[in-house]
C-alpha cells in the first residue's frame, strides 16, 4: 500500500526550525509522510506564494498580516473547530486569523517586540523615545552602537509603523488609502533618521532581523527592540556575550503612548489539504499544547491560554518577563489592517523610509512619494475588486 504523502511549505530560520524538526515524530505516529516541498525565510516564502495561482501544497506557514493577500491559497477552518481544539486558543488571537469573519489559519505564536537593554551600561531602560535617542547617542563609541534596528523590508516598515502610531498617526483608516501625511509619521522618520545617523552602524540599511539579532548577541549594541523567539539565544546561547547583562522592558513611549506592532504566525490548510484528514491532523499536531511549549522554551509566546500559563509556571525566574508580556498583550498591541494589498504597502513604505533616514530624500519628499504610491495602490485594488464583483454579461463564456 502506498504511503500517504502531504506536501507542505514551511518558514525557515532559527526561530522556527526547532518545531519543524518535530515533524518526523508526527510521521512515525501517523504513518503519513510529510514532504517539505518548499522551505525558506519569510521574505522568500512570501515571494514564492506571490508566484502561485493556486497552492500545490496541503499545509503552509503564513502570517495573519499576509493572509488577506493569500486567500486563493487558503481554506476556511471553521467547520473543524472541534477537531482542531479551537476552544483552547486565546480568542483575540483567533480573531486575528480571521478574514471577513472566516478563520484561515491557526495561530502558532504571537509576535511583538520588547526593548532589550544592557544592564551593565544603564541603570534603567529609557521610558520614552526621546530618552532612548539621548542614551543611544551617549553609548555609541569605539565601534559599539547605542541602538540597532532592521534597515530594510518589513522590519523597517514595522518600526516606522509603531513609531508613527505612538505619535498619534492613524495610517490605516477604514476604507481609505493609507495616509502618511501626518505629523506622527514625520516624527517617526525624524526619530529613525537621528538613530541611524548617530547611534547605528552605516551598514544597517542592509540588515534584516538576523543581522540585528547578531549585533546585540555579540555585545555590539546597547539596545534593540527584538522578537520573543530570539530571547533564549540571548539568555542561554553558546555565542551570547550578553548573558546576565540585559533585561527587558515595554517599548518606550512616543508622544501619545506605547505601541507594539503585532500579529501571529500561523499554519493554514489549502483547498487541497482541507479535504485530507491527515492534513487536518498535521495542523492539529503543529499547534498542539506540546508544540507550543516546545517553542516557548525558545522564548516564543504561545497562543493557547493554558500553554502560556504553563510556560510561565515552568520557569519561576522568568516570572517578570511573563508579567511584562501580559501587560503588552493587554494594552500595547498594534495590529495591521486586514487588507489584501498590505504586502505591497510594506514594500512601498520601507523604500521611502530608508530614503528618508539615509537623507537620499528629505522627509517631506519621502512622505510625498509614499503617499502618491499608497494612493495608486488603493485605487488599483478598488478597481480590481470592482471588476471582480461585476457580473458577466449574458452569453459570455467567461
Amino acid at each position: 500500500m502506498a504511503v500517504e504523502t502531504l506536501r507542505v511549505a514551511l518558514i525557515a530560520g532559527p526561530m522556527y526550525d526547532r518545531l519543524n524538526r518535530s515533524i518526523p515524530r508526527f510521521e512515525r505516529e501517523s504513518g503519513v509522510r510529510v514532504r517539505a516541498a518548499f522551505r525558506a525565510p519569510h521574505p522568500e516564502l512570501n515571494a514564492h506564494y506571490d508566484t502561485l495561482p493556486a497552492a500545490p501544497y496541503d499545509l503552509i506557514s503564513t502570517h495573519t498580516k499576509y493572509a488577506p493577500a493569500q486567500l486563493r491559497l487558503l481554506a476556511p477552518l471553521d467547520a473543524y473547530a472541534h477537531a482542531l481544539d479551537l476552544a483552547g486558543f486565546a480568542k483575540p488571537l483567533l480573531e486575528l486569523a480571521r478574514v471577513d469573519g472566516r478563520l484561515y489559519g491557526l495561530p502558532r505564536t504571537v509576535d511583538f517586540k520588547l526593548l532589550h537593554y544592557r544592564t551593565d551600561l544603564m541603570d534603567a531602560p529609557p521610558e520614552t523615545w526621546d530618552e532612548l535617542r539621548g542614551t543611544a547617542r551617549r553609548l555609541t563609541t569605539g565601534g559599539k552602537f547605542g541602538f540597532v534596528f532592521c534597515g530594510r523590508d518589513s522590519g523597517l516598515f514595522g518600526i516606522f509603523y509603531e513609531l508613527a502610531e505612538m505619535a498619534g498617526a492613524k495610517i490605516f483608516a477604514a476604507g481609505q488609502a493609507p495616509d502618511v501625511n501626518q505629523p506622527g509619521a514625520r516624527w517617526a522618520l525624524e526619530t529613525l533618521r537621528d538613530l541611524y545617523r548617530h547611534a547605528s552602524p552605516p551598514e544597517l540599511t542592509g540588515w534584516h532581523y538576523a543581522e540585528v539579532h547578531r549585533c546585540f548577541l555579540e555585545g555590539s549594541a546597547a539596545m534593540v527592540c527584538d522578537w520573543p523567539a530570539y530571547y533564549s539565544s540571548y539568555r542561554k546561547g553558546r555565542d551570547s556575550k550578553v548573558k546576565k547583562r540585559f533585561a527587558l522592558a515595554r517599548m518606550p513611549a512616543g508622544p501619545e503612548g506605547r505601541r507594539a506592532y503585532s500579529g501571529c504566525h500561523t499554519f493554514a490548510l489549502t483547498p487541497t489539504g482541507i479535504r485530507k484528514p491527515a492534513a487536518v491532523e498535521l495542523l492539529r499536531f503543529l499547534t498542539a499544547p506540546e508544540q507550543q511549549l516546545l517553542e516557548a522554551a525558545q522564548g516564543a509566546i504561545p497562543t493557547r491560554t493554558a500553554s502560556r500559563k504553563e510556560a510561565a509556571a515552568a520557569d519561576p525566574a522568568e516570572s517578570g518577563r511573563w508579567k511584562l508580556i501580559g501587560e503588552v498583550l493587554k494594552s500595547d498591541l498594534l495590529v495591521p489592517p486586514a487588507i489584501p494589498y498590505y504586502p505591497a504597502v510594506e514594500e512601498v513604505l520601507w523604500h521611502g523610509v530608508q530614503a528618508a533616514i539615509t537623507s537620499e530624500m528629505t522627509i517631506r519628499e519621502a512622505l510625498a512619494l509614499m503617499q502618491t504610491r499608497f494612493s495608486e495602490l488603493h485605487r488599483a485594488y478598488r478597481h480590481l475588486s470592482a471588476a471582480a464583483a461585476k457580473p458577466a454579461k449574458e452569453g459570455s463564456c467567461d
